[in-house]
């Protein structure tokens, strides 16, 4: 009767303790650098260096480029200087959530695309204030 009551602990232990190990594996991850395609024409850009983050969103409706900052409201989630109630969230190492929190879009990682930084890029990341600059124009403003 003891070893089935021993068993018997050990198994609500692992159970246990894989339901915290899947818990801590479903939570946000920090955003990553890359290229993400939302559908469409809508791309978006996540550049970091050691101290900044900055967001490029492009489509054919033109490009803006913005500094991004840890919610404090928030867990997981990230603000877009400029854009009142648009969040950024990484939902897994592919998939960016963009929007508003309760219509956040998927834009899923394009390794296709080119990861060069462009000069608005690179004058966000250099820069030490809240970055915004937006350009309207087609596919040849990227």
């Amino acid at each position: 009767m003891k070893f089935w009551h021993c068993c018997t602990k050990l198994g609500f232990i692992v159970l246990f303790l894989s339901s915290i190990r899947a818990e801590n594996a479903l939570a946000a991850l920090p955003l990553q650098v890359g290229v993400y395609h939302g559908g469409g024409s809508r791309y978006i850009q996540i550049a970091q260096t050691e101290k900044r983050i900055c967001f490029k969103g492009f489509s054919s409706n033109g490009v803006t480029v913005a500094s991004v900052t840890a919610d404090t409201n928030r867990k997981d989630f990230y603000k877009i200087n400029g854009f009142d109630g648009t969040f950024l969230s990484q939902q897994d190492t592919d998939t960016v959530l963009l929007g508003p929190v309760n219509q956040l879009i998927k834009y899923v990682a394009d390794y296709g695309f080119a990861r060069d930084l462009d000069d608005d890029l690179q004058e966000c990341l250099s820069s030490q204030k809240p970055f915004f600059k937006q350009k309207s124009g087609g596919r040849g403003s990227r």
